[in-house]
């Protein structure tokens, strides 16, 4: 039993003395994270410099050819309408949608026309960047490049990074949320560029040192404990902790009280990058009801009529900035936006008309549900309110009421669906309830609840994150010393 103290020690002092200092950098930084993330250029705004559509510009769409396959959706460029189809998660292919001429790539001159116009303001300084800098570290943007990064003369010095292949804005910064980012997202991330475009490296540089700094936490909790057995056999010290010594006390009445926090933090931030494993069935074997839902047949473009009639059956002719092309309830649609990025109209093409679609009634929905699924097992219900799986987030605001579809089977399968355009909105298993409980629910407090009340979720983080900070910061210094005795 000594041999085992002894070793519980050491690996507690080694590991310790490794990560004590990155412990206290990522619970400083997970308290500015609370706050402000990573820049991020918004949705919401970008959607909104879109140019409305015209009847004018209705009447010159040319259909695309069959040949032409993906995921399309149409706006407006430079006053021109053009077609985006996908060609990956970010890649896109440009068409002029009045010659149906590919469009390769966007002249500085456009973008920096477009730059000006969304945010008012001229432009200091403009670089061409064939690679990917440190404030857009994701390899999938790579499709994107190269770029032009535009440096505005506006107060708060921002920074617009615009695609050639899309001329669209894909990046925006500005002074405060880069300096927010420095001391928040970067360290807590670890999103330095050379490692997170590197994404197999940076996703196991996060593994070893969540997996190390496990060992750091339950070797320091069962040390803590075993300290205290030996306090409670000295009658006379009536102290928590055994310690007088300055740090020393910190460090363990710290542990006492925030330890099992420290080592939940670690757990979920190693689930963050890691799925909880699902052996119970074979890969055939797997049930997807969202792809099932939401799979249609493949139609052409607009279904063989003119955007001249779709302009005709609109009921809001005014402010159409988007048009999507997919299926709705299995049904060939065009999804039209107009100031709600994330609420379209939906209008049903079939092969004699184009029509709009009201709200998906709990009749229509049963009624495709009982010819997609085979297995009674499920029941389907209006949700009015979020819960702790389907909520609203701040790039997301998803829109109530939904249909929630349940099933009583071994993967649990969850689904919600849009009431408005029929489409799955989110969907889970077992296992991802399980991985969301995991990270968003142990990492960030993500429950309904706290979630409701947003200023008291914050408020624990910051208290825990706080506690962190004392334990971690202590034994940092406890590592410093003790490198220094042995140097000596």
């Amino acid at each position: 039993m000594h041999r085992f103290k002894k070793t519980l020690l050491k690996i507690h002092q080694v590991t310790g003395i490794a990560l004590s200092l990155m412990f206290c950098i990522w619970f400083v930084s997970g308290i500015v994270l609370i706050f402000a993330g990573f820049p991020h250029a918004s949705r919401e705004d970008r959607f909104l410099f879109l140019k409305p559509f015209s009847q004018t510009d209705f009447e010159h769409i040319l259909p695309l050819p069959d040949s032409v396959k993906g995921s399309v959706k149409l706006d407006k460029l430079n006053d021109t309408p053009v077609y985006r189809v996908s060609a990956g998660k970010k890649a896109q292919k440009i068409y002029n949608a009045e010659t149906l001429q590919p469009i390769g790539n966007f002249s500085e001159e456009l973008c920096q026309q477009e730059a000006q116009r969304f945010l008012g303001s001229s432009i200091l300084k403009s670089v061409k960047i064939n690679q990917l800098d440190q404030w857009m570290p994701w390899s999938y943007y790579q499709p994107l490049l190269p770029l032009y990064k535009f440096y505005m003369n506006d107060s708060r010095h921002t920074v617009l990074y615009m695609s050639s292949k899309t001329g669209t804005i894909v990046q925006q910064t500005d002074r405060k949320t880069r300096w927010l980012a420095r001391v928040g997202a970067i360290p807590h991330w670890i999103y330095f560029r050379s490692l997170r475009l590197n994404v197999q490296h940076w996703n196991q540089v996060v593994i070893w040192i969540s997996v190390i700094g496990l060992f750091t936490s339950i070797s320091g909790i069962i040390a803590g404990i075993i300290r205290l057995n030996k306090r409670k056999k000295r009658k006379k010290n009536r102290s928590i902790t055994p310690y007088k010594k300055f740090w020393y006390k910190w460090h363990h009445l710290a542990g006492f009280f925030f330890g099992l926090f420290v080592f939940t933090f670690l757990l979920s931030g190693l689930f963050s990058v890691v799925d909880f494993p699902d052996n119970s069935v074979s890969k055939k074997q797997i049930f997807e009801p969202r792809k099932l839902w939401d799979k249609g047949a493949k139609i052409p473009v607009n279904s063989g009529h003119s955007f001249s009639e779709l302009w005709q059956v609109l009921q809001n002719k005014n402010g159409v900035r988007k048009l999507e092309w997919g299926t709705s309830m299995g049904k060939p649609a065009w999804f039209v936006y107009y100031n709600n990025y994330q609420g379209p109209e939906v209008y049903i093409a079939t092969r004699d008309t184009i029509c709009r679609q009201q709200p998906y009634t709990l009749q229509q929905m049963k009624q495709r549900a009982a010819l997609l699924f085979n297995d009674p097992s499920y029941s389907i219900s209006v949700q009015s309110e979020f819960d702790n799986y389907y909520q609203s987030s701040g790039m997301f605001s998803r829109p109530l009421p939904v249909y929630k579809i349940s099933w009583n089977n071994e993967a649990q399968n969850l689904m919600y669906i849009s009431s408005g355009t029929g489409k799955v909105l989110s969907s889970f298993t077992r296992n991802s309830k399980i991985h969301r409980w995991l990270y968003q629910g142990l990492h960030k407090f993500n429950f309904q609840l706290l979630v409701k009340h947003d200023w008291l979720r914050k408020l624990l983080l910051i208290i825990l994150s706080s506690g962190g900070i004392v334990l971690s910061f202590s034994g940092a210094v406890l590592s410093w010393k003790r490198i220094t005795r042995k140097i000596k």
